[in-house]
């Protein structure tokens, strides 16, 4: 039979540290769950009763413990993840090395000239088409699935082929400046244009 990766314990309580430590201590009071409740509630909108928390975490004594998967991806939400699907698979990859010697193709944009375009992709069908503005700024021309707009500006020193790109000062919008990942997981791919 297939593992049920939504309901493996061994991530579930992987889960309940990250909870703890969002929160900055461990839960073991009362109280704390209900105070949890209300920081659920107010960071992700979705509400968690403290009893269901209790469960979880093994407060209730003699309580089965049977976690929805709900209440999973509410937590992983609490903590920065999309779902409990994607902590897990955080979890699986934490031992993946985090540091080294990039030998992919780099593009410093420092030497690159003014009114010069690039074709950005990555996974799973995105796509935009920016021009250098000059000092490592660049304006967003083109967009295909991405939450980027056309006529977004952000500045960007370095882009690494296979590697995230990180955007810096973005304008997006007339929101104020932010910073922006793409191809967090599996990179991106650069295509000079001319």
């Amino acid at each position: 039979m297939e593992k049920n990766h939504l309901f493996c314990s061994m991530e579930k309580e992987e889960l309940k540290r990250e909870v703890e430590r969002v929160v900055g201590h461990e839960l073991r009071e009362a109280r704390d769950y209900e105070v949890l409740s209300q920081l659920i509630l107010k960071k992700t909108r979705e509400r968690l009763s403290p009893t269901t928390l209790k469960r979880l975490w093994g407060y209730l004594k003699n309580e089965e413990v049977l976690t929805r998967p709900h209440t999973l991806d509410v937590l992983a939400r609490f903590t920065g993840y999309r779902n409990y699907e994607d902590f897990c698979a955080h979890v699986e990859n934490k031992d993946e090395v985090q540091s080294g010697i990039c030998i992919e193709d780099r593009i410093s944009t420092e030497g690159m000239r003014t009114g010069q375009r690039l074709i950005i992709t990555w996974l799973p069908d995105r796509r935009i088409v920016v021009k250098h503005l000059g000092n490592s700024r660049f304006e967003i021309l083109e967009v295909e699935n991405s939450k980027l707009s056309v006529g977004d500006t952000f500045r960007c020193h370095l882009m690494i082929q296979h590697e995230p790109l990180y955007l810096d000062e973005l304008i997006h919008q007339g929101m104020p400046p932010t910073a922006y990942v793409a191809g967090r997981r599996e990179g991106i791919v650069v295509q000079v244009c001319d």
